[in-house]
This record gives structure tokens, C-alpha cells and sequence, in this order.
């Protein structure tokens, strides 16, 4: 009989039962790929991951993401939740006092990437994520393939924002990145699953980011998105890190928002989660301009809120 000891927190939130649920293994060494697999499924919850030991230099831990059905390269709230968890087990130093920011690199699926955590008295209170170069894969520009995508989310083609285009984007994860019209619009989607999971994994996308420019809260709220990835058993992910770091980019690329940068770098808030009960807010912080994106960071904080253990 084995025994692997688990975490499991709400990510991008500040209170328990928000946000997105993650699982974690902080000593996953000898559980095979199969079993990972088998775990993630077991555990159903949009990812779950396992860490383990990097072989390379000046690197902390090596992150292995599952979602229910494959493993995947990179993602957004497993890695924001995992650096709490593993700050909260010691794996990370403390700054001197307890308080302030300590920056450490970790090994995901698509390379070395740096993690920025910042501690208050000793504890981790934000994890901002480094992600990968912004790009722009495809664009969806005609008018049935257009219609075909509203018809997807269960609106119609006037509900799409059409002064922003459809497109696949990626900071290592890709997605379709749809633009609605309004918060209301985007309240009403009513998803047929295998329709859109068609769609996008045709576009080599790994889910449809659905999202408007109108948003719940005032202040630094720039975006309210709803991310759909039926083709992976997740009828819709509460806060998808990866996504918004691309949607943020986006955003930014398309010159998109009413923002002004600060020392060349765009901060604001994307929303996520309400609508299925889990509220969700991304801290962004793009670097560029438009048409000029040169680095994207995503952080927010995250809650422990159970412990236990795999027996099998």
C-alpha cells in the first residue's frame, strides 16, 4: 500500500470556496505516469500537480500538470496555487524579516520560467507567475465560422463584440479568445460542449476563453471572462491563469483598453468565476505596448482549505 500526502487550495482568491480549486502532491518522487493520470481523474477537479525534483541548476522543483483526461504543458492557477502551497512547506526561503518578495525558477512543461512570491510575516500572500512569449496562432474571420462559434456558446452572431477580433492566443497554453459584446451576453452563454470542443481543438486550441470588456467591479477590473474546455472534461474553469494571461496580452496588443502603463508595464484585473459561484480575480501586469507585447505576469493569492492523503 502507498500513501502520497495532498494540499488543496482556492486559487486567485482571498477566501475559502472561491476561486479554482486546485490539488497538489508536494512529494510526488516514484508515482508513475499512469498513476497521475488515474490520480487527477480521481480527484476531478480541472488540474492537479505533482512536483518533484528538477535535475537542473538554480531550479526549486519541476511541476507536472494533469487535467482529468492528459497532462498538459503549462497553466495558469496550478502554478500560482502550487508556489503557496510550497511556500507554506518551508520549499521556498523566507525574506529577511519574514517580509517582502523572494523570486525562485521553477521547470514547467514549455521550460524554466521565473516565480516571483511575496510573504507578509512569514506567510505567502501573492504568487505573480512569469509566462511565456505572447502569440497570436490564428484568427477566425469569417462570417460563418463566426456564427458558428456564437451558435457554440448559445448566443447569436450580434452578441459577438465585433471591433475585437477571434483568435487563438497563447503565453503557452493556447485559446480561443472571443470577444462578447456585453456582461449580459456573456451571463446568457449556454455551452453546447461537443459543438464547441469541435471548434477549438480544430484551431489547436485547448479551450474557448469567452470574454467582454464590461466587467462586475469598478476600479482595476478591465475584463470578465468565462473559459469553457469541455474536450478535457471542464465544462467551465472558474480562474484560468494561462488564458488570462493571454487575454491580457491581447488586450494590451490590441490596444483594447483605457489604461494608461506605469513605468511601461499595464496592471489591471481580469474576473472570472461568478457566474458558476466561484469568484476569481487575475492580477495582470503586461509589459510593452500595443502591437508590442514584450512579457506577461499573472499573480493573485490562494487558500488552503484541506489536507490529506492518497491511499492506494
Amino acid at each position: 500500500m502507498t500513501q502520497h500526502r495532498f494540499l488543496q487550495l482556492d486559487v486567485f482568491t482571498g477566501e475559502a470556496f472561491s476561486g479554482n480549486p486546485l490539488a497538489v502532491f508536494p512529494e510526488a518522487e516514484g508515482i508513475g505516469d499512469e498513476v497521475m493520470l488515474k490520480i487527477a481523474r480521481e480527484m476531478n477537479l480541472s488540474e492537479t500537480v505533482f512536483v518533484l525534483n528538477s535535475e537542473k541548476p538554480e531550479v526549486r522543483r519541476r511541476l507536472r500538470i494533469f487535467t482529468p483526461t492528459r497532462e498538459i504543458p503549462f497553466a495558469g492557477h496550478p502554478v500560482v496555487g502550487t508556489w503557496n502551497a510550497l511556500a507554506r512547506e518551508g520549499v521556498v526561503p523566507l525574506p529577511e524579516g519574514g517580509t517582502g518578495w523572494q523570486r525562485i525558477h521553477h521547470e514547467v512543461g514549455i521550460g524554466v520560467l521565473p516565480v516571483d512570491i511575496e510573504f507578509k510575516d512569514g506567510q505567502p500572500v501573492q504568487v505573480v507567475m512569469t509566462q511565456g512569449k505572447f502569440e497570436i496562432l490564428d484568427e477566425v474571420d469569417d462570417g460563418h465560422d463566426q456564427a458558428e462559434i456564437a451558435r457554440a456558446l448559445g448566443l447569436a452572431r450580434e452578441d459577438l463584440d465585433e471591433s475585437l477580433p477571434i483568435q487563438v492566443i497563447t503565453t503557452g497554453l493556447s485559446c480561443l479568445a472571443v470577444p462578447i459584446r456585453s456582461l449580459a451576453d456573456l451571463r446568457s452563454c449556454r455551452v453546447n460542449a461537443s459543438l464547441l470542443a469541435e471548434i477549438y481543438t480544430r484551431r489547436g486550441a485547448t479551450g474557448c476563453h469567452a470574454f467582454t470588456r464590461e466587467t462586475i467591479e469598478i476600479g482595476a477590473s478591465r475584463a470578465h471572462a468565462r473559459f469553457f474546455a469541455p474536450a478535457d472534461n471542464i465544462p467551465e474553469d472558474p480562474a484560468t491563469g494561462s488564458a488570462c494571461g493571454a487575454l491580457g496580452a491581447y488586450l494590451i496588443h490590441h490596444g483594447a483598453l483605457s489604461l494608461e502603463p506605469q513605468d511601461g508595464r499595464y496592471q489591471f484585473v481580469i474576473e472570472q468565476g461568478d457566474f458558476i459561484h466561484r469568484p476569481s480575480r487575475i492580477n495582470l501586469n503586461v509589459k510593452g505596448g500595443p502591437q508590442a507585447v514584450e512579457e506577461v505576469k499573472v499573480g493573485g493569492p490562494s487558500v488552503l482549505v484541506a489536507k490529506g492523503e492518497v491511499v492506494f
